[in-house]
């Protein structure tokens, strides 16, 4: 059963609340990369929206003909890993049957000048 994902916080806020209090260290390297931090987490929350586990992702990668190994996964949903290539985002997200979108914005409060690209 597929559980909504929650509104108005960041993704699994409460796991970076628990990570700064047991690691103060390391609570600092996440402040330091914060998109990265964001995007492992908004992509780990995705699968679990899915109900999937990492196995579970992973033979769907391959079912798709466009495998992630383990290791993959664990590196993508890692906070304080480098931030992944892109061809690895997509991937992770058509296995778990959703796409990505870039947007870009040209420093404006509304939508005029932003510029959206869908992938998969």
């Amino acid at each position: 059963m597929k559980t909504p994902p929650r509104q108005g916080k960041k993704p699994d806020e409460d796991i970076l609340a628990g990570m700064r209090a047991s690691n103060p260290a390391g609570a600092a390297l996440l402040d330091r990369h914060r998109a990265q931090a964001d995007l492992a987490l908004a992509l780990r929350s995705l699968r679990k929206a899915n109900g999937m586990n990492q196995s579970d992702l992973r033979r769907a990668s391959e079912e798709l003909g466009r495998p992630l190994t383990q290791s993959v996964i664990s590196a993508l949903e890692s906070p304080t890993a480098a931030l992944p290539n892109l061809d690895g985002i997509v991937r992770y997200a058509a296995a778990c049957g959703a796409k990505v979108e870039l947007s870009f914005t040209l420093g404006h409060n509304d939508d005029s000048d932003v510029y959206r690209v869908a992938l998969s």
